[in-house]
Order: structure tokens, then C-alpha cells, then sequence
């Protein structure tokens, strides 16, 4: 599989970074530790840490979801 084309959804929390494979891996972690703390921002990058682009961070009914 060729480097540049392969991505990651960093997640970031006022004390560190997560990294996750998909939104959706990404989402799911977010939710089910939004009692302990909320994220500050997320964005995708490729595996050499260019930033693609920033996601949204939008509660809806409690949960976080991030949008394009």
C-alpha cells in the first residue's frame, strides 16, 4: 500500500493526541469518554503528518460527531 495515500484522524485533548484509523473509530472513542473530558479539536493527516484538513466538532443530542 503506498504511504502517501494512506491517512489517520488525530483527535486533540488539552493534555494530548489520539490517533485513529476512521471517523468512525474516532467518534466512538470521543462518546464513550465525553464524561471524563472533551476534545479541543481533530483534523486528517497522512502518515508523514501533513494535515489534509480540520474537521467539525458538532454535538447533536448529546454526542459528538465530526464533520467535514
Amino acid at each position: 500500500m503506498r504511504r502517501d495515500v494512506v491517512t489517520q484522524v488525530i483527535v486533540e485533548y488539552p493534555d494530548r493526541y489520539e490517533n485513529f484509523a476512521t471517523r468512525l473509530e474516532a467518534e466512538r472513542f470521543i462518546n464513550a469518554n465525553l464524561d471524563e473530558e472533551e476534545p479541543k479539536a481533530a483534523w486528517l493527516e497522512d502518515m508523514s503528518g501533513k494535515k489534509k484538513y480540520d474537521y467539525r466538532l458538532v454535538e447533536e443530542g448529546g454526542e459528538i460527531h465530526l464533520e467535514d
